[in-house]
C-alpha cells in the first residue's frame, strides 16, 4: 500500500452523499464505446464471457484521480488478473468528463482542460475518453470505481490497492459447471459478533444459479449449534446467473453459536458442480458484561486521527453518543482513501481520548466504530486502539481493538443483566393450541405474577399488542392475525429478581 501522504487530500465533491450514485446489486447499464486506441468495448459482451469488469471513471484533472492513477493499483490488479494473469477479470478505465478531451489523456498540448501527465504511459488495460458512462453510471465524484459481475449486477468499489480491489471482486458468483447453485448476497439478520440478552437472527441470501442447466429445486437448511431449526424448499426456474431471494422465519436466540446456512441439495438431489459456495457461517459469541452503568472508553489514535467516528447505540439502535470526524460519519468506513477533511469533532493524531460513556439503564448496547481510510486504528500508521473498562478498574479492558478495516463493532452489557434476563420457568409454561387459529392461550401453570406483562411480536420484530394481566391462564386474540410465525414475550418485576422469557408459536387458519 502507498503512503498515504503519497495522496492528496481533495475529493471532488466531498459533500455529496456516495449512496446518490448508483446503488449497490443493481444491473449495470449497458455501453459500447470505442477506446482511444480504436477498439470495440461491449461490457454485457465481456460480462457474458465470464469476466469480472472493474470499471473507473476518473477525470484528467482530478488530483485524486491523478494520485490513485500513479499509484499503480489499476495496472498491477490488470496484470495479475487480466488476459496476462488468470484471466478473470478486465479493468476498463473512462475519462468521464465530456469538457475534455483525448489530448488530455496523453497529457499533450492541445488538452482543452488540464491534465497533470500521461494517463497511457505504461498502461495495458483499456481507456476510453466517454462522457456518457458518467451519466449511465449516475457518478457524483472522480474517481469512481464499480466492480461488475458476469451475473450484470455492480457494486460500488474504492481507490484502494490491487489486492483489496480483488478481495472486494468477490462478492461476484462466478458460473461453472452443469449443476451448480450458491448462496450470495448473504446477510444473517444481526450485524454484532456478540448474543447480548435475546437476538432475533432473520437470514436473507441470494439464491443463484451458476450452472449451465436450469436451477429448477433446491433445499436449504438454518442450523443453530449443529441442530438444524428451519429448512427451505424451494422450486422454480432459474437459468445461468439468475437468482431468487429468500429469507428464513426469525429466529431467537439468547446464548453464543453458530449459524449455518447450507444448501444441502439441488435439482432432485443432482450431484453440485462446486460446493464452495453452498454454505455461510456465523459465528456468534458472549457479550462482554459491564458491573455498572458507567462504561470507561479511551481511544488512541493513530497518525491519521481524522480518520476516526464512533457511535454508541442502544438495544434499538438508538445513537447515545458519539465522537471523532463527524465528516466521515457512520456510514464512511473505506468511503474515503484519499483523504478526509479535518470535520466537527476530529480527533487529532496519535491522542488519547478518555470518555466516560453514561447509559440510561441496565442492558445491552453497542459500540461502532469507523475508519474513512478502511485501515483502522493500527498497525501502519501508528499503534492506535479503542478500549473498553469497568470504572473500577481501568487497567484491564473487556473490550479492546484497534486492528480492523473499514467497521468494527461489538455488543455488550451493563449492569446485572443476567438477572434482568432471567428466563421464567418454561418447564410450567404452556402455549396452546398451537399452531392456533382464534386465539393462543398462555398456562403459566402453579406460578401466579401479579404485574406480568406479555407482549406479541410478528415474524419482523414488530409488537403487535401488549398488555398486563394478573392470573394463571389467559388468552390472546389472534383471529386478525395472518398465518405465520409469532413470538410471546412474558416479563414480570413482582419478583426478587425480575424475570423475563420468550415463546414462540404459529398462526395457521
Amino acid at each position: 500500500m502507498a503512503p498515504k501522504n503519497f495522496y492528496f487530500v481533495l475529493l471532488l465533491l466531498l459533500s455529496v452523499p456516495v449512496g446518490a450514485q448508483l446503488p449497490n446489486g443493481v444491473l449495470a447499464p449497458d455501453f459500447n464505446v470505442t477506446d482511444i486506441n480504436g477498439v470495440q468495448r461491449h461490457l454485457y459482451d465481456i460480462l457474458d464471457s465470464g469476466k469480472v469488469v472493474i470499471l473507473e471513471i476518473s477525470a484528467t484533472w482530478c488530483p485524486p484521480c491523478w494520485a490513485y492513477h500513479q499509484g499503480g493499483a489499476m495496472q498491477e490488479f490488470y496484470e495479475a488478473h487480466g488476459p496476462a494473469g488468470d484471466d478473470q477479470a478486465r479493468v476498463l478505465w473512462v475519462e468521464g468528463d465530456a469538457n475534455t478531451n483525448v489530448a488530455c489523456i496523453f497529457g499533450q498540448s492541445g488538452c482543452n482542460d488540464y491534465s497533470p501527465g500521461n494517463y497511457a504511459a505504461g498502461v495495458t488495460y483499456p481507456l476510453i475518453n466517454n462522457a456518457s458512462i458518467s451519466n449511465l453510471f449516475q457518478i457524483t465524484f472522480f474517481p469512481s470505481i464499480f466492480i461488475i459481475c458476469p451475473n450484470r449486477k455492480v457494486y460500488q468499489g474504492d481507490p484502494v490497492p490491487a489486492d483489496l480491489l480483488w478481495e472486494k471482486a468477490q462478492v461476484c458468483p462466478i458460473a461453472y459447471g452443469q449443476n451448480n447453485a450458491g448462496i450470495f448476497e448473504y446477510n444473517p439478520g444481526y450485524d454484532l459478533p456478540e448474543i447480548c440478552g435475546a437476538q432475533n437472527l432473520t437470514p436473507t441470501f441470494e439464491l443463484t444459479n451458476l450452472g449451465s442447466s436450469p436451477l429448477t429445486a433446491a433445499n436449504i437448511l438454518l442450523k443453530w449449534n449443529g441442530n438444524t431449526v428451519q429448512t427451505i424448499n424451494w422450486e422454480g426456474q432459474l437459468n445461468t446467473y439468475a437468482d431468487t431471494l429468500l429469507q428464513f422465519d426469525p429466529l431467537l436466540v439468547s446464548e453464543p453459536g453458530t449459524l449455518n446456512t447450507v444448501i444441502t441439495s439441488i435439482n432432485n438431489n443432482t450431484v453440485d458442480d462446486d460446493f464452495s459456495d453452498n454454505f455461510k457461517n456465523t459465528f456468534y459469541t458472549e457479550a462482554q458484561a459491564f458491573n455498572q452503568t458507567k462504561v470507561l472508553l479511551k481511544i488512541r489514535t493513530d497518525g491519521y486521527g481524522e480518520e476516526l467516528y464512533w457511535e454508541l447505540k442502544d438495544d434499538d439502535g438508538n445513537v447515545l453518543e458519539h465522537g471523532g470526524n463527524q465528516l466521515v460519519g457512520p456510514n464512511g468506513g473505506g468511503k474515503f482513501p484519499l483523504g478526509i477533511g479535518i470535520g466537527p469533532g476530529a480527533y487529532p493524531k496519535n491522542a488519547l481520548i478518555k470518555d466516560t460513556l453514561d447509559l440510561p439503564s441496565n442492558g445491552c448496547y453497542s459500540i461502532h466504530f469507523v475508519d474513512s481510510y478502511g485501515d483502522g486504528m493500527c498497525c501502519q500508521y501508528g499503534n492506535g486502539y479503542f478500549r473498553l473498562y469497568n470504572l473500577d478498574n481501568p487497567v484491564t479492558p473487556l473490550i479492546s481493538g484497534g486492528e480492523f478495516e473499514a467497521y468494527e463493532r461489538h455488543a455488550f452489557s451493563s449492569g446485572d443483566i443476567s438477572i434482568a434476563t432471567q428466563e421464567l420457568p418454561f418447564d410450567q409454561v404452556l402455549l396452546y393450541p398451537n399452531p392456533a387459529q382464534d386465539r393462543i392461550t398462555v398456562d403459566l401453570g402453579d406460578a401466579i405474577y401479579p404485574d406480568l406483562k406479555w407482549a406479541l411480536f410478528n415474524g419482523m420484530g414488530q409488537q403487535l399488542a401488549a398488555d398486563f394481566v394478573a392470573a394463571d391462564r389467559f388468552d390472546i386474540d389472534t383471529n386478525h392475525l395472518p398465518n405465520g410465525i409469532y413470538f410471546l414475550r412474558l416479563e414480570t418485576q413482582a419478583q426478587t429478581t425480575p424475570q423475563s422469557g420468550w415463546r414462540k408459536f404459529t398462526i395457521q387458519h
